[in-house]
């Protein structure tokens, strides 16, 4: 009897290392986040699109897929006003330029699209107010041709406005 016993206590001690380990401060989390224990709660603000380029919904889109990354991401509880860690900031450009010209004779033509969104996004830690900041941040992706942007889907730009938000939730909250 005693042989079945010795094994759970051989991986006992390294499990319950592990825990400890991984357990910490509590300021560590499995989704790459370095949030500080004091940091309890987050508002982030309407993205307004003064340019007026994009799809109507662009604003709702992207303040949406800001707020639900960090409630799926953090244990941050969403306020409207007033949070630890304050989000807000507007879209300053949707624009379609071209990636590839090719010359078709005396013609340049482009090949290939690339739209690029842009989002101005002013950062306030109230906690750690020098981790704060205003910075612009920026996705691309490329098209074809003969697709016009108002073409694409809105599978298509909700990819591109979750890649924007990643970008921006590293440098936040994952200080990457």
């Amino acid at each position: 009897m005693k042989l079945k016993n010795k094994p759970l206590k051989i991986y006992s001690l390294p499990l319950f290392l592990l825990t400890l380990l991984c357990s910490g401060c509590g300021v560590y989390s499995f989704t790459g986040t370095t949030i500080s224990p004091d940091i309890k709660t987050i508002s982030i603000q309407n993205f307004e699109n003064p340019t007026g380029e994009g799809p109507a919904n662009l604003t709702q889109l992207v303040t949406n897929n800001f707020k639900n990354y960090y409630r799926r991401n953090t244990n941050l509880t969403l306020q409207q006003q007033e949070g630890d860690l304050q989000i807000e900031g507007q879209i300053v450009s949707f624009t379609v330029t071209p990636a590839a010209i090719q010359r078709d004779g005396e013609i340049d033509r482009a090949t290939l699209n690339r739209l690029t969104l842009g989002v101005q996004v002013r950062f306030t830690n109230t906690v750690n107010p020098d981790e704060s900041f205003d910075q612009l941040f920026s996705i691309s992706q490329d098209f074809a041709e003969d697709r016009d942007v108002t073409q694409l889907t809105p599978a298509e730009i909700e990819n591109m406005t979750e890649q924007l938000v990643t970008q921006v939730f590293n440098r936040t909250v994952a200080n990457w």
